[in-house]
């Protein structure tokens, strides 16, 4: 299974702004069951860099490059406020991350 995993991380004071920008974010690039599933919409904790936000969702074969586009047009649309920060990452379950190294999953 391949995974995307994104983090946002927003200062305090803007978090309001985020919030209610993620609303029309996700009206203008809602999500497509046709090229992923998602597994944790979204899981939120506090630091002293500000809030934290991860998402992970399971990408359909053959649709990493849709799955990369969509969550690219968010984060490009949250990134307009200030401060705020993002990582996209396409994570792989263990069998098949170890064929990136040249190795095969035990049977």
């Amino acid at each position: 299974m391949v995974y995307m995993v994104t983090v946002n991380i927003m200062p305090v004071n803007k978090a309001s702004e985020i919030a209610e920008l993620y609303l029309e974010v996700m009206k203008k690039y809602p999500d497509d069951k046709t090229i992923e599933k998602p597994i944790v919409r979204s899981a939120i904790w506090a630091s002293k860099e500000g809030y934290y936000n991860i998402t992970i969702s399971s990408i359909k074969p053959g649709k990493v490059k849709e799955v990369m586009d969509l969550a690219t047009n968010r984060e490009l649309m949250l990134s307009t406020v200030e401060g705020y920060r993002f990582e996209m990452h396409i994570a792989y379950e263990l069998g098949e991350a170890l064929s990136l190294i040249g190795l095969k999953a035990p049977e």
